[in-house]
């Protein structure tokens, strides 16, 4: 079989005995090439990839949110360590603008604005590239660079998804995307996961996590997660409850900010291969900080000859994986394809140039997308309420 024929059945199998939102990207990508779609030499680049300015690179690691597909569509970009955001059209872009300048305003005294830093990416000012003179960039901490095969999900957090500026076909829209939002109060909006043993990396798009169903959310949505296929990653799990009661906590006692359509972005190490997680934060020197959240113990995910997890692993049949055992860590991803094989390298460049990268550690979470958050004076119990179940089903989790 010629490797044309064989990517075009590869595609075709994709096609037809896939679900719908799970599936792997990289994959995809091989099969495309195979069936001559994309040469091999990159001759056709410019052609079949979006247009990208001069050092900038797609992230690999982003599982939500607007995709950087040219000109027509921006999204997020990586710079030199950094994660660059496209603002979006006024108001929102303005205020999202605006909402990090108040946060990170050297002169700012108040309280609650200070303490939410440690829980927001760091942020580096505005960034604009030659090519793209009219457009602006929230220059951002990277937070996946930290990792060496992060495993990522971004949550949407609140009953209500909509701001009070929203008209009544906005509020439609919205409440039939996840109908069971208003019961839990957050949502999964994509996520990626990473098996050390498989080696195997799995990537859940939008429409896989809208299908989730109410007896679903907790076992297929934060138990596929934190799921791998030889047990739970309890160790992971731990910390990052430590962090979301904090963030608990501010939410409880702050007055000043409400905030609509925001995400909490989770991550945590998949590579467990080895233990090297440093106890103290080369960021803020704390063995204890919330930049994020360091290891300093054993990895303790619960093994399935000890505790039955067959609901937890259900999904498992569900996705499509691609084979990264052959991965190298280079200085730039490569993807190779023969008949007999196709070979992956997965590893992300950022993590050696990081701007602001800490020594490693196991789990990490922040508050993200500020594109509707509003100034108040009462408790954000929409955001609030979200969050409390959140933690309450992580919990259940952390029980098994």
């Amino acid at each position: 079989m010629s490797e044309i024929s064989l990517g075009r059945s590869l595609c075709s199998l994709r096609v037809e005995a896939m679900p719908p939102g799970v599936y792997s990207d990289l994959f995809m990508e091989a099969c495309l090439r195979l069936c001559g779609k994309r040469s091999m030499d990159y001759n056709d680049v410019e052609e079949k990839q979006p247009h990208l300015p001069k050092g900038a690179s797609i992230p690999r690691n982003q599982v939500a949110g607007h995709k950087h597909e040219g000109r027509s569509k921006l999204g997020l970009l990586e710079h030199e360590g950094y994660i660059l955001k496209a603002l979006q059209k006024p108001p929102r872009g303005t205020r999202e603008l605006d909402f990090y300048k108040k946060v990170f305003d050297k002169d700012c005294s108040d309280k609650d604005t200070l303490q939410l830093r440690q829980f927001m990416p760091d942020y580096f000012g505005s960034f604009r590239f030659d090519e793209y003179p009219d457009v602006t960039y929230l220059k951002l901490e990277n937070l996946v660079g930290q990792f060496r095969k992060p495993c990522v999900v971004d949550i949407k957090m609140g009953k209500k998804t909509y701001d009070p500026e929203a008209g009544p076909a906005k509020i439609a829209k919205e409440m039939t995307k996840f109908p069971h939002v208003e019961k839990f109060g957050f949502q999964f909006t994509g996520m990626q996961t990473y098996d050390p043993v498989e080696q195997r990396t799995k990537f859940y798009d939008k429409f896989f996590c809208r299908k989730l169903g109410e007896d679903e959310l907790l076992y297929k949505g934060l138990g596929t997660y934190f799921s791998i296929k030889h047990g739970l990653r309890k160790d992971a799990i731990r910390l990052l409850l430590q962090k979301l009661r904090a963030i608990e906590q501010w939410f409880v006692t702050q007055r000043r900010y409400s905030f609509y359509a925001s995400s909490l972005l989770m991550i945590y190490e998949g590579d467990t291969t080895s233990n090297d997680f440093d106890s103290m934060c080369n960021h803020c020197h704390k063995t204890d900080c919330m930049c994020s959240t360091t290891y300093s113990e054993t990895s303790d995910y619960v093994s399935s000859a000890n505790t039955d997890h067959s609901e937890l692993t259900s999904s498992e049949t569900m996705s499509s994986e691609i084979d990264a055992s052959s991965s190298s860590r280079t200085d730039s991803s490569s993807l190779t394809a023969s008949v007999s094989s196709i070979s992956v390298d997965t590893h992300v460049t950022s993590a050696s140039n990081s701007v602001n990268n800490h020594d490693t550690v196991l789990a990490d979470i922040r508050m993200i997308d500020f594109t509707h958050v509003f100034c108040v004076d009462e408790q954000d119990d929409n955001y609030l309420y979200g969050l409390k179940n959140l933690i309450s089903n992580m919990q259940q989790l952390l029980d098994l």
